[in-house]
C-alpha cells in the first residue's frame, strides 16, 4: 500500500534538534518493512538530512509549501493512506490537502491533543486543526483522528470538532535512540528532571521539583530544557541546564539519583497523556517518579515499574530508597516500555486501526 506522510519537521543539529522528527523516521521505516511504499513530506530541506531511505521510502523535502503541494497533492491522489501532522506552519495546510485528497483512507494525527482538548473545553478552535471558517473546527472527512493521549476526553473531537472516529496513537521510542547511557560526572544529581516546555507545568514544577529543592539544601537538582518561570522562586542548589539532544539526555538522567517525569499542567488535568520524556526516560532504563495523572497506571504500574507521587513528600521519600530498589524499577521500566511503547509497536497499532495490508506481519 501507498502511504503519504504530510507536516513532517526536519530534524535539526544542535540545541535546535527535534526528537519528534527521529521518532517519525523510525515509524516510517517500520511501515517500510513491512512492504508499504511511504512517501515523505518533510519541512527543512536546509536541515539535517534524512538517513539513506530503506526500499520503498521516498523523502520530498521543501523550505516553502508551495514548492511541494502541488506534488504532494499527486501523491496523495494516488494513496491507499495519506496522514497529516497537525503541527509546524504547515500543519493546517497538510491537513486541509488530506482532507480533499482522493486517497483511500485520509487520517490526520493531533500530536498535541492536550492542547486541543483544553482548548475545545473552553469553547475555542486549535489553531493547529483545521476550521470550519466559522471560527470552530472541522475534522469532517477524516477516517481517522489519532490523538497523542487517550481516555474519555477524546470524545470532543466528535461532539465539538465533528470527527467520525478518534483513536490514541500514544507517543513511542526508538530503541536505537534511547537507551541507558554512562553516568558523567558533569551531570551528577540527586534529581534530574527534562522539563516540558517553559511554563507548560508551573503548577508542577513547583509542587513536585522545586519544592523538593529547597526541602533537601544538600541534595544536587538538575533541570534540562531551560529556567524555570520568573515567577518561580528557583533554589540555589538547583542547575540548569539547555535544552539536550537524546545522547547527552541518556547521560544525564544515568547520572542522577531519581527522574522527575513531570506532565504538563494540561495533560494532568485531562488524564492519559504519556509524555515522550516519560516514555524516553524509561527506554534509559532509569528509575522515574511520575506525578500521578488518570491512566497512568496503564502504562506502569506504580511501585513495580515506577514511583508516583502525589505531593513533595512523596518525590522526597523517593529519593531516600534503595539505589537497588530504584535500579530494578529502572529495569522493569525499560523492560515495559521496549515491549508496548516503541516506534515498531505503534506500526502494529496504526495498521490494526486503519486495517493497513503490507508485506510484512506484526
Amino acid at each position: 500500500m501507498k502511504i503519504v506522510i504530510l507536516g513532517l519537521e526536519g530534524a535539526r543539529d544542535g540545541a535546535g534538534h527535534n526528537d519528534s522528527a527521529l521518532r517519525w523516521r523510525a515509524l516510517i521505516q517500520a511501515l517500510a518493512r513491512r512492504g508499504h511504499r511511504v512517501v515523505a513530506v518533510e519541512r527543512g530541506a536546509a536541515l539535517v538530512a534524512p538517513p539513506v531511505p530503506p526500499p520503498g521510502v521516498e523523502w520530498l523535502r521543501y523550505e516553502q509549501w508551495g514548492e511541494v503541494a502541488a506534488t504532494a497533492a499527486r501523491h496523495a491522489d494516488e494513496a491507499g493512506l495519506v496522514l497529516a501532522l497537525a503541527q509546524g506552519p504547515d500543519g493546517v495546510a497538510a491537513a486541509v490537502l488530506a482532507r480533499e485528497s482522493r486517497a483511500e483512507r485520509r487520517a490526520l494525527y493531533d500530536p498535541d491533543a492536550a492542547e486541543s482538548l483544553t482548548a475545545l473545553v473552553r469553547g475555542d478552535a486549535p489553531g493547529h486543526l483545521p476550521g470550519d471558517g466559522q471560527g470552530g473546527v472541522d475534522l469532517a472527512g477524516f477516517d481517522l483522528v489519532l490523538a497523542s493521549g487517550g481516555g474519555p476526553a477524546l470524545d470532543l473531537y466528535r461532539q465539538r470538532a465533528r470527527a467520525a472516529a478518534v483513536a490514541p496513537l500514544y507517543p513511542w521510542i526508538v530503541p536505537d535512540l534511547h537507551h541507558p547511557a554512562d553516568a558523567r560526572t558533569a551531570y551528577l544529581a540527586d534529581l534530574a528532571c527534562v522539563a516540558p516546555p517553559l511554563g507548560a507545568a508551573q503548577a508542577g514544577m513547583e509542587r513536585f521539583f522545586l519544592s523538593v529543592a529547597r526541602r533537601l539544601p544538600r541534595r544536587r537538582f538538575l533541570l534540562s530544557g531551560g529556567d524555570p518561570p520568573d515567577t518561580l522562586d528557583v533554589p540555589p542548589n538547583l542547575r540548569t541546564l539547555p535544552a539536550l539532544d537524546h545522547t547527552e539526555r541518556g547521560a544525564m538522567l544515568a547520572s542522577a539519583t531519581l527522574t522527575l517525569a513531570l506532565a504538563r499542567d494540561d495533560e494532568r488535568a485531562i488524564g492519559w497523556f504519556p509524555s515522550d520524556r516519560l516514555f524516553e526516560a524509561a527506554a534509559c532504563g532509569v528509575p522515574i517518579v511520575a506525578d500521578r495523572w488518570e491512566g497512568l497506571d496503564a502504562f506502569f504500574e506504580p511501585g513495580r515499574e515506577i514511583l508516583v507521587a502525589n505531593d513533595t513528600d512523596d518525590v522526597t521519600t523517593g529519593l531516600m530508597l534503595p539505589r537497588a530498589h530504584l535500579a530494578e524499577l529502572g529495569r522493569r521500566a525499560r523492560q515495559r516500555v521496549l515491549s508496548e511503547h516503541s516506534a515498531e509497536r505503534r506500526v502494529q497499532e496504526l495498521r490494526s486501526l486503519l486495517d493497513l495490508t503490507g508485506g510484512g506481519d506484526d
